[in-house]
């Protein structure tokens, strides 16, 4: 006897076909579909690991769909904010039409998106002989904006942003203009949604709030279903967000707020700008690198305590008949701000790694330093997936497993139960894509093998007439094959850093035959479908940089407990990351290409298997003339 189809089945089976002209029916994102109803109706945890164009924000918004009532809330929760849009702009509103339901969908963002008035109010009033020019070309849309949101501003506002914007200074119900907060105004929404969007950054946020105020404090209304979208980068953004920070920045932004209110000692306050700077001077100099293990020498220790007691100065000198709320609130973040540091510079916690952070923007420097926990399972088990406030998390992406098995992604994120599913992709890659492995390159730890590589890369751009991105695990590497291609061939070349990576990916879009080069970033998250984007250059197996501090700490906590490393930790990670490279060239049933790996290591290793097993199968070869072959009699007009 034939089972009778669930509604969730009904509406891709039957309604969809009967709504949409040409929809084609997925097996893949039905399987997908059914086990996330499941989840949400036996309230079981889900992990689903979708192929490349199986459709899973449908798998997981209709059986959504089905679930919500007036009384229930579900979060999606994603890591980039094309996603973000694609949710918004394209994939609910059309359900919405299609299947004539409302969401109610409500995009979260962090409070620095938001225009504060009070901020705002105050850097007017306290503008010196010159006026700011941002300032100035701000004061229209404050005075028309309906949201106070920074994504409506038709220009970049720079620096001046960081100045108005709503922060951890907030005084809340007790602020003049907490009627008119956009804010709050923006918070109140999401109480009215049924599905709320935002990011895995806010989302940990508003997890750790809750568990340090034990519930009382919130960025999120309360929901009962949870998704997250790109859920490979969870452990990475958990980590993040639990982590303790304070930057060089941080006490300035802190500082010249205090600066701005009567009763302020100036003094004091320059006396404790001073030994900032002094202080990050110095752990500047500690090493060259960008990114390394804090070791905390007697000067650093020194610095620091006498940066915490001149805060406190500065604090203590305030004149005491006119601290108010505003003043209170900013004390309480200039506390704080002596908690952490104290934290970080004591470095006494085995479960924590303490490292520094430098970067640079517009000539201006960062220095960050970190108190950053090695494992964040336990937390994330004990917040959301023994949580019985929460009824379902799923937990979606194209690469979750290890060739089917999720033992990696439960064991970094803490989710011991859960149902599993891994679908393919409804992509012919025997008939789209085609591996090149050359034989012929060095070791890549080799120094001779980026003038190496560069060379092959010029032949494979030459076959496929530019029209790629080649992927790099490092800067370093990067600019070296970018210096020596540059001005050498007929194409393009664009690189990362250039432009902003929207604008680059619109600028390698528009001009067809162009190359890009890039790193991490690029390596997910870009969709180019297309003849744009006819091949992928994989330069490098994407191992973890080993001197990279949470990967070293990470590797000596395995070591420690008596495990393997290699095949626990850097393998799998290497793993996921190729597939997400290489699931940059198909992106949609018409597209046809190239993927080319140039390290050695996958056929010259034995764990060089775990890599191929793990990708699609695809043709694979040796000869560099079979790509010219291969693209010709895919589009001979192209050649």
């Amino acid at each position: 006897m034939q089972q009778a189809l669930s509604e969730v089945e009904k509406i891709f089976r039957e309604v969809l076909p009967g709504r949409i002209p040409g929809y084609e029916v997925r097996e893949q994102q039905i399987e997908m579909a059914r086990l996330v109803e499941r989840g949400l109706l036996h309230e079981q945890h889900v992990l689903a690991e979708a192929g490349t164009g199986t459709g899973k924000s449908f798998a997981y918004l209709i059986p959504l769909s089905q679930a919500l009532g007036d009384d229930l809330r579900a979060v999606v929760s994603t890591a980039t904010i094309a996603l973000q849009e694609q949710l918004l702009k394209k994939d609910i509103p059309f359900l919405e039409e299609a299947l004539g339901i409302d969401f109610r969908a409500e995009l979260a963002k962090g409070k620095g998106n938001y225009l504060c008035l009070l901020r705002y109010q105050e850097e007017v009033q306290n503008q010196g002989l010159f006026a700011d020019e941002q300032l100035e070309k701000l004061k229209d849309w404050v005075d028309q904006t309906s949201t106070g949101d920074k994504a409506e501003l038709p220009f970049e506002p720079g620096e001046t942003w960081s100045r108005i914007c709503a922060d951890d200074t907030c005084l809340g119900r007790k602020c003049l203009f907490y009627e008119s907060c956009f804010l709050i105004k923006a918070r109140k929404r999401l109480h009215c949604a049924r599905l709320i969007i935002c990011n895995h950054a806010l989302f940990f946020t508003d997890l750790n709030l809750r568990y340090a105020s034990g519930g009382s404090v919130s960025l999120l209304p309360e929901y009962r279903y949870l998704v997250f979208d790109e859920a490979q980068h969870l452990e990475d953004t958990a980590r993040r967000t639990m982590s303790t920070e304070v930057s060089n920045m941080r006490l300035q932004v802190l500082l010249n707020q205090l600066r701005k209110r009567e009763g302020c000692h100036l003094d004091a306050v320059n006396q404790a700008l001073s030994l900032n700077s002094s202080f990050f001077d110095a752990v500047g100099r500690l090493e060259n690198s960008g990114c390394h293990t804090l070791s905390p020498t007697p000067e650093i220790i020194k610095l620091g305590e006498e940066l915490q007691q001149a805060v406190k100065t500065t604090v203590n000198m305030f004149a005491v008949d006119l601290v108010g709320e505003r003043e209170n609130a900013i004390f309480k973040c200039l506390e704080r701000y002596n908690h952490d540091l104290g934290e970080i510079l004591e470095a006494s916690d085995q479960d924590k790694v303490y490292w520094v952070e430098k970067s640079e923007h517009r000539k201006r420097k960062f220095i960050t330093l970190h108190a950053t926990p090695l494992d964040v399972a336990p937390a994330l088990d004990h917040l959301l997936f023994t949580n019985d406030e929460v009824g379902c998390v799923v937990m979606t992406s194209a690469t979750l497993s290890i060739n089917g098995d999720f033992s990696f992604i439960k064991g970094n994120t803490g989710c011991s139960h859960a149902l599993e599913i891994s679908v393919g992709s409804p992509f012919f890659y025997e008939d789209q894509c085609l591996l090149y492995l050359p034989s012929d390159l060095p070791d890549p730890r080799e120094p001779g093998f980026y003038p190496k590589a560069a060379q092959l890369i010029a032949e494979i751009l030459k076959k496929t007439q530019g029209r790629a991105f080649v992927l790099f695990t490092s800067y370093k590497g990067l600019n070296e094959v970018y210096d020596l291609l540059q001005g050498q061939l007929p194409w393009r070349l664009l690189k990362q850093g250039d432009l902003p990576k929207n604008k680059l990916i619109e600028e390698f879009k528009d001009d067809i035959s162009s190359v890009l080069f890039a790193t991490a970033t690029y390596w997910e998250g870009v969709d180019v479908p297309g003849e744009a984007l006819s091949c992928v250059i994989l330069v490098k197996l994407p191992f973890a940089v080993p001197d990279d501090p949470l990967t070293e700490a990470k590797i000596r906590a395995i070591e420690r407990s008596g495990g393997n490393p290699f095949y626990s930790y850097s393998l799998p990670a290497a793993v996921i990351r190729l597939r997400q490279g290489f699931g940059r060239l198909i992106r949609s049933q018409q597209d046809q290409g190239i993927v080319a790996i140039l390290d050695p290591r996958i056929k010259t290793r034995s764990y060089g298997r775990y890599f191929l097993e793990a990708l699609p199968p695809c043709r694979e070869i040796s000869d560099i003339d079979e790509i010219e072959l291969f693209l010709y009699k895919q589009n001979p007009a192209q050649f």
